[in-house]
């Protein structure tokens, strides 16, 4: 028993000199061409960074929805007929309502105080003679989820003093479905890339095999077996994926970093303080790990139909 357990030790740690042995002379025979590896694995590395990019924005843009939908508000417009007392006492007793978080009464003379020094209107609102613009209440509900806000907000809209009540949220759900879809996207541009990035590695590692017909035909002729004459293209198209994966984290820290400062200009017209999000450790070491997978399959597939045409 100990005899057999010494032989399997000794049989795995041959087996694992001979990969090292295997990967180490693979990754010097790319050293040697440094141009052609890096362009094969540059080609990779565009390759994940376009479902990256695309999932990327997806999250970030899920991010930012809610963290406005977080800050959902109510507008309820008053009728012309509800005085500053009602309109005040109006305020105060929705916040006995549960559902209600938080209420602002605006007054029609701070409205159009408000609406002067943003339009930039102030003279000529004066020569109305009248205010036009009607009391409201800004309501901020317990619940930002859709559903709960459309729904107190239709219960809101009955109240006799109510004439209106309005949901910025439209918008909302109009990039809540634009993010779905740039999700749906990227899965499905990553599944075409995939193919994309295992046909590149399988067309290189072809032109290796050819480049090196001899050499197998020796390997097969001294007893060689297809699966040892392959390791070293494995190993090549595994490296190419891992360069490629490297490369494309880089460039994506960098498209982000580029993005960033005109991102934060747009949301701080909303007085929003998001960040944007870059691809974070684990979705990094995963987009490396993807491309080594990627490469080594690439790989394989082009190791088994040509290595298979080889007869010593």
């Amino acid at each position: 028993m100990k005899r057999a357990r010494s032989s399997a030790r000794e049989a795995l740690a041959i087996a694992m000199e001979n990969h090292k042995r295997i990967a180490k002379s693979s990754y010097r025979r790319l050293l040697t061409n440094p141009f052609s590896s890096l362009m094969t694995s540059f080609v990779i590395a565009i390759a994940l960074l376009l479902p990256a990019l695309l999932s990327g924005l997806g999250g970030n843009l899920s991010a930012v929805l809610d963290e406005f939908q977080n800050n959902a508000q109510i507008m309820l417009y008053l009728h012309d007929a509800i005085s500053e007392e009602e309109g005040l006492a109006v305020s105060e007793d929705l916040l006995t309502n549960t559902a209600v978080r938080q209420t602002t009464y605006i007054s029609k003379d701070d409205a159009m105080r408000d609406f002067a020094a943003s339009s930039g209107f102030g003279e000529l609102l004066q020569a109305l003679g009248n205010n036009p613009l009607p009391a409201s209440i800004v309501l901020i509900p317990e619940s930002s989820a859709p559903a709960s806000v459309q729904a107190l907000s239709t219960q809101l809209e009955e109240m006799p003093e109510v004439e209106l009540a309005q949901i910025d949220s439209i918008w909302l759900a109009r990039l809540d479905s634009l993010s779905i879809l740039i999700d749906e996207m990227a899965f499905a541009l990553g599944l075409i890339i995939s193919l994309a990035v295992v046909f590149v590695v399988g067309n290189t590692i072809k032109l290796a095999i050819e480049s090196r017909r001899d050499e197998i035909r020796i390997i097969k002729l001294v007893g060689g077996t297809n699966s040892f004459a392959a390791r070293p293209f494995l190993y090549t198209g595994l490296f190419y994926g891992l360069l490629g994966g490297l490369i494309s984290c880089l460039l994506h820290a960098l498209l982000m970093s580029g993005f960033d400062s005109a991102l934060t200009d747009l949301l701080s017209l909303y007085d929003s303080d998001f960040e944007l999000r870059g691809l974070g450790l684990i979705n990094s070491v995963l987009m490396i790990f993807a491309g080594a997978v990627l490469g080594w399959i690439g790989a394989l597939l082009s190791s088994i139909q040509h290595l298979l045409s080889i007869n010593p």
